[in-house]
């Protein structure tokens, strides 16, 4: 699927994967609208987006808030036309025991990590071109579970399945891509999800990412027809390993240390 020239609405695109896109989308002459609470870090994204050949506008607004959504994808209509992409990267993160996470930070990050993602499909699709690109930045976390990561590791795991039900039901409508990275160096290694309360075998193991690996990585799964992938390799060889063998992966786990304090 040729991507150069199209329109795509991206979100979470004030910094870390966000901002990684929308320069990678740049280099392929692309008109991107930017979205995110801050306008003023969109404003240099936009200026950085202009600088590598390609448009860019900038749509402060909470993925959280359908309605706010809704009135974003009317705004970008125009100006991403042919508007033939979304990608849905806002996300929160959160680390803590399932049994005492606050119910409102629970309810945060699943209205930014799980609905924010649904309303930004649904305001989006009305107004694109068909097939239309449909994409989000998931996790590994989605795939493996470890002590601490109930709450987020759930939101993202609904991602995951609320793509797939799409893919399904949009068939030839739409090219769906859902990319779970590993740990990605960006803030949420060291707030939300911190690093080191990562299982002690992948921090040792899987790499810690740059945003710009994660970002070419999905304007790839686009160009090559959708699907989900997993990275870096070491990373989907864990989450191969748990699908297939979960009581002996499980064990490892434990073993690890995974989340330890």
């Amino acid at each position: 699927m040729r991507i150069a020239g199209c329109g795509f609405l991206l979100t979470g695109a004030s910094r870390g994967i966000g901002r990684a896109l929308a320069l990678e989308l740049a280099r392929r002459r692309c008109r991107v609208a930017l979205v995110a609470r801050d306008l003023d870090s969109l404003q240099k994204v936009a200026a950085e987006v202009q600088q590598l050949g390609g448009e860019a506008r900038c749509f402060p607004a909470d993925v959280g808030d359908a309605a706010a959504m809704g009135a974003v994808a009317r705004e970008a209509s125009g100006f991403l036309a042919p508007w033939r992409g979304v990608v849905a990267n806002a996300g929160v993160g959160l680390h803590g025991p399932g049994v005492a996470v606050p119910a409102e930070k629970a309810a945060q990050l699943v209205q930014v990590n799980l609905l924010g993602v649904l309303h930004t499909i649904q305001a989006a699709f009305t107004y694109m071109e068909r097939p239309a690109l449909l994409g989000v930045v998931s996790s590994l976390s989605a795939l493996i579970p470890y002590r601490g990561g109930g709450v987020y590791a759930a939101s993202k795991a609904g991602v995951n399945a609320l793509l797939r039900c799409l893919a399904l039901e949009l068939g030839r409508e739409a090219v769906v891509g859902v990319l779970c990275p590993g740990p990605v160096a960006t803030g949420m290694i060291q707030e939300g999800v911190p690093h080191r309360k990562l299982p002690r075998l992948a921090r040792w193991l899987v790499p810690v990412l740059p945003p710009e690996k994660v970002a070419r990585r999905m304007v790839r799964l686009f160009e090559r027809g959708g699907g989900e992938a997993v990275i870096p390799w070491q990373a989907a060889f864990f989450a191969s390993f748990y699908r297939h063998f979960p009581k002996t992966a499980s064990l490892l786990l434990r073993l690890s240390g995974a989340g330890e304090p």
